[in-house]
């Protein structure tokens, strides 16, 4: 049974969070008018040792941390807001317990993605978060088949989320991960940093044939798993709102990017509407401020 860790008002909407993942928003309107971000995509490092081709922030091992602990926007963040922590490896952020734990005092629910070589190296840190409640939700990023791994991860965590990206994991990834009946987050391909540049290679034909035959066959692998989002992007790209009955879609469809969520890059200190907006902002002090100008641009 699933129990409430959060419940908040955001404009004219009431949004409550459960600890299995799940959320729900409701308001008397026909629409959602969101004052503040419910959700925040936050870059805190661009440093990485695995060298991923696809990668959109071009993270390399000699990558910048973000100055995490010293950015003032942080303190006016509203309790209950999710922060979804990445990199670069954001387990390689010397600060990542300090900052976690002040997320926590402010009674925001942070989540981290990882890649699954970097859980493997950091799993007693990982362990430590999540048994310390440091993190609620944890996505990793599938590298490579490996079944003792995933087996212990998907059952002992109820909070795993497997992300996969379009274009980039196949059939062969799909069918191995319904058969472990997991929860995954199928990723839009970020044409963008690495990833632009690994489209202008051969290797961009089989990448736009695995965008075409997730497409062709997204409807039924959406019954094989135990849980199956999106982010907008792959929304987009695999034209997922075609597939789904018009009550299904209204339902869990969240809303575009920028009109509730938005993205904050603490390395470059700056933010945007999302991680490969072109147009992006110098940080303020205030988060109520960022999210009026990434709503403004957005209309």
């Amino acid at each position: 049974m699933s129990n409430i860790i959060a419940q908040y008002i955001n404009g004219n909407y009431m949004v409550t969070l459960y600890d299995n993942g799940k959320k729900k928003r409701k308001t008397a309107d026909k629409y959602f008018n969101a004052f503040f971000p419910e959700s925040i995509d936050c870059k805190i490092t661009n440093c990485c040792p695995i060298g991923c081709p696809m990668c959109h922030e071009q993270s390399t091992p000699q990558g910048k941390h973000g100055r995490i602990m010293e950015l003032d926007f942080i303190n006016s963040l509203h309790p209950g807001t999710e922060i979804a922590i990445g990199g670069g490896a954001v387990t390689s952020h010397p600060k990542l317990i300090e900052f976690l734990n002040k997320l926590k005092e402010q009674k925001l629910i942070a989540n981290i993605t990882v890649n699954q070589l970097e859980f493997k190296k950091n799993k007693d840190l990982i362990d430590y978060l999540v048994q310390n409640k440091l993190i609620y939700g944890l996505g990793v990023s599938f590298y490579d088949f490996d079944d003792a791994f995933w087996d212990n991860l998907i059952k002992s965590n109820d909070n795993v989320v497997v992300h996969l990206i379009a274009g980039i994991h196949g059939q062969d990834v799909f069918d191995y991960l319904a058969s472990k009946n997991a929860k995954i987050l199928i990723l839009g391909y970020k044409n963008w940093g690495r990833g632009a540049l690994l489209l202008q290679t051969k290797e961009g034909k089989v990448i736009n044939k695995k965008i075409e035959w997730l497409k062709d066959n997204l409807k039924n692998y959406i019954k094989k798993f135990q849980v199956v989002s999106f982010d907008n992007l792959a929304i987009t790209q695999l034209h997922v709102r075609d597939i789904l009955p018009p009550k299904v879609w209204q339902e869990f469809y969240q809303g575009d990017d920028g009109t509730h969520t938005m993205y904050v890059d603490c390395v470059k200190e700056e933010f945007a509407q999302t991680s490969t907006s072109v147009d992006r902002f110098p940080l303020l002090d205030n988060i109520d401020d960022m999210f009026h100008i990434v709503k403004e641009k957005k209309f």
